[in-house]
Protein backbone atom coordinates (compact mmCIF):
# COMPACT_ATOMS: atom_id res chain seq x y z
CA UNK A 1 0.00 0.00 0.00
CA UNK A 2 1.18 3.49 -0.82
CA UNK A 3 1.62 6.62 1.55
CA UNK A 4 -2.04 8.67 1.19
CA UNK A 5 -1.02 11.13 -1.28
CA UNK A 6 -3.93 13.57 -0.04
CA UNK A 7 -1.43 13.44 2.82
CA UNK A 8 2.15 14.38 1.62
CA UNK A 9 0.11 17.35 -0.44
CA UNK A 10 -0.78 19.11 2.66
CA UNK A 11 0.93 21.84 3.65
CA UNK A 12 1.12 20.25 7.83
CA UNK A 13 2.89 17.65 6.39
CA UNK A 14 5.67 19.14 4.62
CA UNK A 15 5.98 21.93 7.40
CA UNK A 16 6.34 18.71 10.03
CA UNK A 17 8.48 16.61 7.17
CA UNK A 18 11.00 19.34 7.49
CA UNK A 19 11.26 19.87 10.39
CA UNK A 20 12.39 16.21 11.62
CA UNK A 21 14.47 15.65 8.71
CA UNK A 22 16.52 18.26 10.88
CA UNK A 23 16.91 16.16 13.22
CA UNK A 24 19.14 13.30 11.05
CA UNK A 25 16.91 10.48 11.68
CA UNK A 26 16.75 7.16 10.11
CA UNK A 27 14.02 6.05 7.88
CA UNK A 28 12.74 3.92 10.66
CA UNK A 29 12.16 7.01 12.81
CA UNK A 30 11.06 9.27 10.09
CA UNK A 31 8.49 6.57 8.81
CA UNK A 32 7.26 6.53 12.93
CA UNK A 33 6.03 10.00 12.80
CA UNK A 34 3.17 9.17 10.50
CA UNK A 35 2.78 5.29 11.67
CA UNK A 36 -0.45 5.50 12.26
CA UNK A 37 -1.60 7.05 8.24
CA UNK A 38 -1.89 4.28 6.23
CA UNK A 39 -1.30 0.60 6.51
CA UNK A 40 0.27 -2.49 4.81
CA UNK A 41 4.27 -0.31 5.24
CA UNK A 42 6.35 -0.29 7.67
CA UNK A 43 7.78 2.69 8.78
CA UNK A 44 11.43 2.20 7.20
CA UNK A 45 9.04 2.10 4.16
CA UNK A 46 7.28 4.86 5.08
CA UNK A 47 10.35 7.00 5.72
CA UNK A 48 11.73 6.16 2.33
CA UNK A 49 9.01 7.57 0.88
CA UNK A 50 8.72 10.55 2.77
CA UNK A 51 12.60 11.36 2.34
CA UNK A 52 12.39 10.93 -1.86
CA UNK A 53 9.09 13.13 -1.06
CA UNK A 54 11.31 15.53 0.91
CA UNK A 55 13.91 15.41 -1.92
CA UNK A 56 11.85 16.60 -4.29
CA UNK A 57 9.96 19.22 -2.43
CA UNK A 58 13.61 20.89 -1.75
CA UNK A 59 14.93 19.85 -4.72
CA UNK A 60 17.73 18.36 -2.84
CA UNK A 61 18.87 14.76 -2.84
CA UNK A 62 18.41 13.89 0.87
CA UNK A 63 20.24 10.56 2.06
CA UNK A 64 19.56 8.51 5.10
CA UNK A 65 21.90 9.34 7.65
CA UNK A 66 24.81 7.14 8.81
CA UNK A 67 23.42 7.72 12.32
CA UNK A 68 20.60 8.06 13.66
CA UNK A 69 19.97 11.14 16.46
CA UNK A 70 17.30 9.08 17.30
CA UNK A 71 17.59 5.65 17.85
CA UNK A 72 21.05 5.24 17.72
CA UNK A 73 20.92 3.54 14.88
CA UNK A 74 18.70 0.49 16.45
CA UNK A 75 17.05 -0.37 13.34
CA UNK A 76 20.32 -0.79 11.65
CA UNK A 77 22.53 -2.32 13.89
CA UNK A 78 21.08 -3.27 17.57
CA UNK A 79 17.75 -5.03 16.34
CA UNK A 80 19.48 -7.81 14.94
CA UNK A 81 22.02 -7.75 18.18
CA UNK A 82 18.30 -7.97 20.42
CA UNK A 83 17.13 -10.95 18.04
CA UNK A 84 19.73 -12.82 18.37
CA UNK A 85 20.14 -12.75 22.15
CA UNK A 86 16.41 -13.44 22.51
CA UNK A 87 16.89 -16.65 20.23
CA UNK A 88 19.83 -18.04 22.75
CA UNK A 89 18.03 -17.08 25.83
CA UNK A 90 14.71 -19.24 24.83
CA UNK A 91 16.58 -21.99 22.95
CA UNK A 92 16.04 -25.30 25.00
CA UNK A 93 12.33 -23.38 26.36
CA UNK A 94 9.49 -25.45 24.78
CA UNK A 95 6.90 -22.79 23.83
CA UNK A 96 4.66 -22.11 21.07
CA UNK A 97 3.59 -18.07 21.44
CA UNK A 98 5.61 -15.34 22.33
CA UNK A 99 4.82 -11.82 23.35
CA UNK A 100 7.77 -8.88 23.10
CA UNK A 101 8.07 -5.61 25.70
CA UNK A 102 10.09 -2.88 25.43
CA UNK A 103 11.26 -0.87 27.99
CA UNK A 104 12.93 1.90 26.24
CA UNK A 105 16.09 3.98 27.93
CA UNK A 106 15.45 7.24 29.70
CA UNK A 107 17.88 8.75 26.63
CA UNK A 108 15.59 7.66 23.79
CA UNK A 109 12.19 8.39 25.70
CA UNK A 110 14.15 11.79 26.17
CA UNK A 111 14.72 12.56 22.19
CA UNK A 112 11.15 11.09 21.18
CA UNK A 113 9.76 13.37 23.81
CA UNK A 114 11.79 16.14 22.42
CA UNK A 115 10.59 15.76 18.62
CA UNK A 116 7.00 15.20 19.57
CA UNK A 117 7.40 18.66 21.19
CA UNK A 118 8.31 20.35 18.28
CA UNK A 119 6.05 18.41 15.56
CA UNK A 120 3.05 17.01 17.63
CA UNK A 121 1.71 13.77 17.92
CA UNK A 122 -0.98 13.41 16.17
CA UNK A 123 0.23 10.67 13.55
CA UNK A 124 2.76 9.15 15.56
CA UNK A 125 3.61 5.80 16.76
CA UNK A 126 5.64 5.30 19.88
CA UNK A 127 9.37 3.68 19.55
CA UNK A 128 8.40 1.23 21.77
CA UNK A 129 5.77 -0.01 19.79
CA UNK A 130 7.67 -0.59 16.68
CA UNK A 131 10.13 -2.44 18.60
CA UNK A 132 8.15 -4.69 19.88
CA UNK A 133 6.48 -5.53 16.23
CA UNK A 134 9.35 -5.59 14.29
CA UNK A 135 11.65 -7.72 17.15
CA UNK A 136 8.34 -9.50 17.00
CA UNK A 137 8.37 -10.01 13.33
CA UNK A 138 12.16 -11.47 13.12
CA UNK A 139 11.83 -13.74 15.86
CA UNK A 140 8.43 -14.82 14.21
CA UNK A 141 10.53 -15.85 11.13
CA UNK A 142 13.60 -17.21 12.58
CA UNK A 143 12.26 -19.63 15.02
CA UNK A 144 8.59 -20.71 13.88
CA UNK A 145 7.06 -19.75 16.77
CA UNK A 146 3.76 -17.01 16.42
CA UNK A 147 3.62 -13.31 18.32
CA UNK A 148 0.39 -13.58 20.69
CA UNK A 149 -0.93 -10.72 22.35
CA UNK A 150 -3.54 -12.24 24.39
CA UNK A 151 -1.97 -15.60 26.26
CA UNK A 152 1.88 -15.96 25.23
CA UNK A 153 3.77 -19.44 26.46
CA UNK A 154 6.62 -16.26 27.02
CA UNK A 155 6.70 -12.88 27.57
CA UNK A 156 10.30 -11.42 26.68
CA UNK A 157 11.16 -7.92 27.98
CA UNK A 158 13.68 -5.98 26.22
CA UNK A 159 15.38 -3.52 28.68
CA UNK A 160 17.51 -0.97 26.31
CA UNK A 161 18.42 1.15 30.10
CA UNK A 162 20.30 -1.72 31.36
CA UNK A 163 20.42 -3.34 27.70
CA UNK A 164 19.35 -7.22 29.42
CA UNK A 165 16.53 -8.95 28.10
CA UNK A 166 14.41 -11.09 30.41
CA UNK A 167 11.69 -14.26 30.01
CA UNK A 168 8.34 -14.35 31.55
CA UNK A 169 7.41 -17.80 31.25
CA UNK A 170 3.61 -18.54 31.46
CA UNK A 171 3.04 -21.52 34.00
CA UNK A 172 1.60 -24.81 32.85
CA UNK A 173 -1.63 -25.15 34.68
CA UNK A 174 -2.29 -29.01 35.39
CA UNK A 175 -6.35 -30.08 36.06
CA UNK A 176 -7.29 -32.88 37.85
CA UNK A 177 -9.25 -34.91 40.80
CA UNK A 178 -7.67 -36.83 43.65
CA UNK A 179 -8.43 -38.91 46.46
CA UNK A 180 -6.48 -38.54 49.56
CA UNK A 181 -6.56 -42.89 50.85
CA UNK A 182 -4.30 -41.93 53.98
CA UNK A 183 -4.58 -39.97 57.08
CA UNK A 184 -1.67 -37.72 58.32
CA UNK A 185 -0.78 -35.66 55.30
CA UNK A 186 -1.99 -31.93 54.16
CA UNK A 187 -2.99 -30.77 50.83
CA UNK A 188 -0.31 -28.87 50.66
CA UNK A 189 3.20 -28.09 51.71
CA UNK A 190 3.09 -26.92 55.05
CA UNK A 191 6.22 -24.40 56.02
CA UNK A 192 7.33 -24.94 59.62
CA UNK A 193 6.26 -21.25 60.55
CA UNK A 194 9.31 -20.78 63.27
CA UNK A 195 11.83 -21.21 60.43
CA UNK A 196 10.22 -20.50 57.22
CA UNK A 197 11.79 -23.49 55.81
CA UNK A 198 14.99 -23.36 56.68
CA UNK A 199 15.35 -26.41 59.19
CA UNK A 200 15.44 -25.80 62.73
CA UNK A 201 14.79 -27.78 65.88
CA UNK A 202 10.81 -27.68 66.15
CA UNK A 203 10.69 -29.32 62.38
CA UNK A 204 13.41 -31.33 63.34
CA UNK A 205 15.44 -29.98 60.40
CA UNK A 206 12.76 -30.61 57.85
CA UNK A 207 11.71 -27.10 56.89
CA UNK A 208 7.89 -28.23 57.16
CA UNK A 209 6.03 -30.03 59.56
CA UNK A 210 4.58 -33.05 57.51
CA UNK A 211 7.11 -34.91 55.57
CA UNK A 212 4.69 -34.83 52.38
CA UNK A 213 1.85 -33.89 50.98
CA UNK A 214 -0.67 -34.53 48.35
CA UNK A 215 0.64 -31.91 46.26
CA UNK A 216 4.16 -33.12 46.26
CA UNK A 217 3.31 -36.23 45.84
CA UNK A 218 1.75 -35.21 42.57
CA UNK A 219 4.08 -32.77 41.86
CA UNK A 220 7.25 -34.86 41.88
CA UNK A 221 6.55 -36.31 38.48
CA UNK A 222 5.51 -32.84 37.11
CA UNK A 223 8.19 -31.03 38.17
CA UNK A 224 11.06 -33.47 36.67
CA UNK A 225 9.40 -33.77 33.46
CA UNK A 226 9.29 -30.10 32.78
CA UNK A 227 11.70 -28.92 34.36
CA UNK A 228 9.43 -26.51 36.14
CA UNK A 229 11.09 -24.39 39.05
CA UNK A 230 8.09 -25.29 41.64
CA UNK A 231 4.56 -26.26 41.45
CA UNK A 232 1.16 -24.51 43.25
CA UNK A 233 -1.85 -26.15 43.94
CA UNK A 234 -4.92 -25.16 44.40
CA UNK A 235 -8.18 -27.39 44.99
CA UNK A 236 -12.06 -27.11 45.70
CA UNK A 237 -11.64 -26.98 48.96
CA UNK A 238 -9.58 -29.30 52.04
CA UNK A 239 -10.14 -32.10 54.08
CA UNK A 240 -8.33 -31.87 57.68
CA UNK A 241 -4.52 -33.81 57.92
CA UNK A 242 -6.12 -36.22 59.42
CA UNK A 243 -9.22 -37.05 57.19
CA UNK A 244 -9.20 -39.03 54.08
CA UNK A 245 -11.15 -38.13 51.13
CA UNK A 246 -12.85 -40.86 49.37
CA UNK A 247 -14.42 -38.92 46.25
CA UNK A 248 -12.47 -37.24 43.67
CA UNK A 249 -11.99 -33.67 44.67
CA UNK A 250 -10.82 -31.02 41.37
CA UNK A 251 -7.86 -29.58 41.93
CA UNK A 252 -5.47 -27.20 39.52
CA UNK A 253 -1.61 -27.54 39.85
CA UNK A 254 0.11 -24.57 38.81
CA UNK A 255 3.57 -25.69 37.51
CA UNK A 256 5.71 -22.42 37.67
CA UNK A 257 8.31 -21.40 34.85
CA UNK A 258 7.97 -25.00 32.99
CA UNK A 259 10.79 -25.94 30.15
CA UNK A 260 9.13 -28.44 28.53
CA UNK A 261 5.13 -28.10 27.93
CA UNK A 262 4.36 -31.48 26.18
CA UNK A 263 4.15 -33.73 28.53
CA UNK A 264 2.40 -37.55 28.44
CA UNK A 265 -0.51 -36.66 31.51
CA UNK A 266 -1.36 -40.16 31.27
CA UNK A 267 1.87 -41.89 31.75
CA UNK A 268 2.65 -39.04 34.19
CA UNK A 269 -0.50 -39.88 35.84
CA UNK A 270 0.68 -43.95 36.43
CA UNK A 271 3.47 -42.79 37.82
CA UNK A 272 1.71 -40.80 40.72
CA UNK A 273 -1.03 -43.48 41.43
CA UNK A 274 2.25 -45.92 42.69
CA UNK A 275 1.14 -44.00 45.33
CA UNK A 276 -0.46 -46.00 48.11
CA UNK A 277 -1.57 -42.43 49.93
CA UNK A 278 -2.86 -40.31 46.83
CA UNK A 279 -4.91 -41.16 43.72
CA UNK A 280 -5.61 -38.65 40.62
CA UNK A 281 -7.80 -39.11 37.47
CA UNK A 282 -8.78 -37.06 34.45
CA UNK A 283 -5.32 -35.30 34.23
CA UNK A 284 -5.44 -32.51 31.87
CA UNK A 285 -3.33 -29.26 31.07
CA UNK A 286 -5.98 -26.03 30.60
CA UNK A 287 -5.40 -23.37 29.08
CA UNK A 288 -7.46 -21.00 31.53
CA UNK A 289 -6.09 -21.93 34.86
CA UNK A 290 -6.46 -19.13 36.57
CA UNK A 291 -10.21 -18.64 35.61
CA UNK A 292 -10.77 -22.54 36.57
CA UNK A 293 -8.84 -21.71 40.12
CA UNK A 294 -10.82 -18.42 40.87
CA UNK A 295 -13.94 -20.89 40.32
CA UNK A 296 -12.70 -23.57 42.62
CA UNK A 297 -12.00 -21.03 45.46
CA UNK A 298 -15.52 -19.55 45.09
CA UNK A 299 -18.17 -22.22 44.00
CA UNK A 300 -19.59 -23.42 47.49
CA UNK A 301 -20.01 -27.24 47.06
CA UNK A 302 -21.86 -29.64 49.72
CA UNK A 303 -19.94 -32.27 50.51
CA UNK A 304 -20.74 -35.50 52.70
CA UNK A 305 -19.06 -37.01 55.35
CA UNK A 306 -18.88 -39.94 57.67
CA UNK A 307 -17.70 -39.25 60.73
CA UNK A 308 -16.79 -42.45 63.68
CA UNK A 309 -17.34 -41.12 66.86
CA UNK A 310 -16.10 -42.47 70.37
CA UNK A 311 -18.19 -41.00 73.52
CA UNK A 312 -16.67 -41.05 77.15
CA UNK A 313 -19.70 -42.57 78.50
CA UNK A 314 -22.52 -45.09 77.67
CA UNK A 315 -24.88 -43.94 74.87
CA UNK A 316 -28.44 -42.93 76.03
CA UNK A 317 -30.70 -43.87 73.29
CA UNK A 318 -33.28 -42.14 74.89
CA UNK A 319 -31.85 -38.87 74.19
CA UNK A 320 -30.54 -39.26 70.68
CA UNK A 321 -34.07 -37.75 69.56
CA UNK A 322 -32.55 -34.46 70.05
CA UNK A 323 -30.18 -35.20 67.04
CA UNK A 324 -33.46 -34.09 64.80
CA UNK A 325 -32.56 -30.57 65.86
CA UNK A 326 -29.12 -30.82 63.59
CA UNK A 327 -31.18 -30.10 60.18
CA UNK A 328 -34.44 -27.89 61.97
CA UNK A 329 -31.89 -24.61 62.72
CA UNK A 330 -28.98 -23.27 60.89
CA UNK A 331 -25.47 -24.20 62.99
CA UNK A 332 -23.71 -21.25 64.33
CA UNK A 333 -20.44 -21.74 64.33
CA UNK A 334 -17.35 -19.65 65.85
CA UNK A 335 -14.00 -20.54 64.12
CA UNK A 336 -12.74 -23.88 65.90
CA UNK A 337 -10.08 -23.26 68.17
CA UNK A 338 -7.55 -25.63 66.82
CA UNK A 339 -7.41 -23.10 63.35
CA UNK A 340 -8.10 -19.86 65.19
CA UNK A 341 -5.07 -18.84 65.51
CA UNK A 342 -4.70 -18.53 61.75
CA UNK A 343 -8.08 -17.81 60.63
CA UNK A 344 -10.67 -15.01 61.62
CA UNK A 345 -12.36 -14.96 64.49
CA UNK A 346 -15.83 -14.86 63.22
CA UNK A 347 -19.07 -16.66 63.74
CA UNK A 348 -20.07 -18.65 60.54
CA UNK A 349 -24.05 -19.82 60.03
CA UNK A 350 -24.14 -22.64 57.36
CA UNK A 351 -27.16 -25.65 57.22
CA UNK A 352 -26.99 -29.52 57.71
CA UNK A 353 -28.76 -30.70 54.69
CA UNK A 354 -28.70 -34.44 55.84
CA UNK A 355 -27.79 -36.20 59.35
CA UNK A 356 -27.82 -39.79 59.67
CA UNK A 357 -26.70 -41.73 62.74
CA UNK A 358 -26.50 -45.48 63.70
CA UNK A 359 -24.96 -46.79 67.35
CA UNK A 360 -22.32 -49.05 66.53
CA UNK A 361 -21.22 -50.07 70.51
CA UNK A 362 -21.80 -48.93 73.79
CA UNK A 363 -20.04 -45.80 73.22
CA UNK A 364 -19.36 -45.52 69.81
CA UNK A 365 -21.84 -43.83 67.06
CA UNK A 366 -20.96 -43.55 63.52
CA UNK A 367 -22.71 -40.28 61.54
CA UNK A 368 -23.34 -39.50 57.75
CA UNK A 369 -23.58 -35.39 57.41
CA UNK A 370 -24.46 -33.72 53.80
CA UNK A 371 -23.64 -29.86 54.98
CA UNK A 372 -22.82 -26.84 53.12
CA UNK A 373 -19.39 -25.70 51.89
CA UNK A 374 -17.43 -24.14 54.86
CA UNK A 375 -19.28 -25.62 57.92
CA UNK A 376 -16.86 -27.62 60.53
CA UNK A 377 -17.79 -31.21 61.20
CA UNK A 378 -15.84 -32.15 63.84
CA UNK A 379 -17.04 -28.91 65.49
CA UNK A 380 -20.30 -30.14 64.80
CA UNK A 381 -19.96 -33.85 66.57
CA UNK A 382 -17.38 -32.58 69.81
CA UNK A 383 -19.36 -28.74 70.28
CA UNK A 384 -15.86 -27.13 70.71
CA UNK A 385 -16.78 -26.35 74.12
CA UNK A 386 -19.84 -24.46 72.86
CA UNK A 387 -18.72 -22.68 70.14
CA UNK A 388 -20.75 -25.01 67.80
CA UNK A 389 -24.77 -24.73 68.22
CA UNK A 390 -26.35 -26.62 67.89
CA UNK A 391 -23.67 -30.09 68.21
CA UNK A 392 -24.22 -33.77 68.86
CA UNK A 393 -22.66 -33.70 71.82
CA UNK A 394 -24.68 -31.52 73.80
CA UNK A 395 -27.55 -32.54 72.18
CA UNK A 396 -26.56 -36.64 73.79
CA UNK A 397 -24.82 -35.25 77.20
CA UNK A 398 -22.40 -36.77 76.41
CA UNK A 399 -18.55 -35.62 75.52
CA UNK A 400 -16.46 -36.87 72.68
CA UNK A 401 -13.40 -39.31 73.30
CA UNK A 402 -12.11 -39.78 69.71
CA UNK A 403 -13.42 -39.61 66.41
CA UNK A 404 -12.30 -40.06 62.29
CA UNK A 405 -13.67 -38.15 59.28
CA UNK A 406 -13.68 -39.12 55.57
CA UNK A 407 -14.95 -36.92 52.77
CA UNK A 408 -17.41 -39.74 50.64
CA UNK A 409 -19.14 -37.05 48.43
CA UNK A 410 -18.10 -33.97 46.74
CA UNK A 411 -21.31 -32.57 45.22
CA UNK A 412 -19.62 -31.10 41.92
CA UNK A 413 -22.30 -32.67 40.08
CA UNK A 414 -21.05 -34.35 36.25
CA UNK A 415 -17.27 -33.55 35.26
Amino acid sequence: MKFPIEVLEENKTKEKLLEVLKSEVCDSCLGRQWGMTGHGLTNAERGKILREFASKLTKTELKEPDACTLCNNFFKDGINKVVNEIIKKVRGIEVNTFLIGTTPSSELERKQENLWGRIGIEDVETIKSEINREVGKRIEKLTKKKFDLKNPDVTIVVDLNTNTIRTQVKSLYIYGKYQKLARGIPQTKWICSKCVGKGCTFCKGEGKLYKTSIQEIIETPLLTTTRSKNSSMHASGREDVDARNLDWRPFVIELIKPVRRKINLKEIGKRINKSKKVKVKALRIVDNGKELIRKLKTDRIDKTYLVDAEFKNKIDRKLLKNLKNITKEAVLQKTPTRVVHRRANKTRKRHVKKFLYKVVGNKKMQFKVRAESGLYIKELITGDEGRTQPNVSELINNKVKKLSLDVIKIWTGKG
